[in-house]
């Protein structure tokens, strides 16, 4: 129970460092974080996973370069699977760590569409959270701003 709490702990701390748009966070001192921000998503406790979760949705919010060390730490498939989370808590920050990925070039778009996601994506347009639901359009409306394969995948 000890070590669980230094985890939660931990991965809150991490998370409160990734935050901020102005002024944002020091790139070359929160990307370091990306690693393991992309093992804690693997943890089934889910104080844990919202935590880290919105840390990677602060980190993937910004230009390609950002981007791209998010997609390159390898999360698409598990921010994919949190999609589809029970918990609504969880939900929330992987789709928005999907949406601000797909505001990059047609390569970071590929990316999460390779990942899987259109179809949890397609289960969230009938969220009974209106916040849910307006994220999801958002996200696939960035999708449909790609090139034309990714237009037609939609």
């Amino acid at each position: 129970e000890s070590k669980l709490t230094m985890i939660r702990n931990a991965t809150w701390t991490l998370s409160n460092f990734c935050r901020g748009r102005r002024p944002a966070p020091d790139w070359s001192l929160v990307e370091p974080a990306l690693p393991i921000l992309a093992r804690l998503i693997n943890q089934q406790d889910p104080e844990v996973l919202i935590d880290a979760t919105w840390a990677i949705s602060y980190l993937s919010d910004g230009n390609e370069q950002k981007i791209n060390a998010v997609t390159a730490s390898g999360v698409g498939p598990r921010l994919v699977e949190l999609v589809a989370h029970p918990d609504n808590k969880v939900q929330t920050p992987a789709l928005r760590s999907i949406g601000n990925i797909v505001t990059g070039n047609d390569e970071q778009t590929q990316y999460i569409i390779n990942c899987d996601v259109l179809p949890p994506l397609l289960g969230l347009l009938s969220s009974p959270k209106e916040t849910v639901r307006k994220e999801a359009c958002w996200t696939i409306s960035n999708i449909t701003a790609g090139n034309t394969d990714q237009i037609q995948a939609v």
